[in-house]
């Protein structure tokens, strides 16, 4: 969002959610990235890492482009992800 794009919180489908979506901004109708982040239930036991991976295969395979991000990259390398994003994204077209 500080980069002048819409993100939307929690966005379901097939009965998954994607931690955080970017909206096309040519397309307000539109997801150009889903956003996974890892959190407690990630690293608290191996069933949920598992799930987690599960959960990003069936999103790709219903035309999601997913981009993971662990939180301790973040709190390190916070601009060079959001770099990394933008170039994954094409959000910068």
């Amino acid at each position: 969002e500080s980069l002048g794009y819409t993100v939307s919180q929690q966005v379901g489908a097939a009965g998954f959610s994607i931690d955080l979506a970017i909206i096309n901004p040519k397309n307000q109708n539109e997801y150009i990235l889903g956003i996974e982040c890892d959190g407690a239930a990630y690293h608290s036991s191996k069933s949920a890492r598992i799930r987690d991976r599960l959960r990003q295969e069936i999103l790709e395979r219903l035309g999601w482009k997913i981009y993971r991000v662990w939180s301790q990259h973040w709190i390190n390398h916070r601009q060079e992800i959001l770099e990394d994003i933008v170039r994954v994204a094409n959000l910068n077209e």
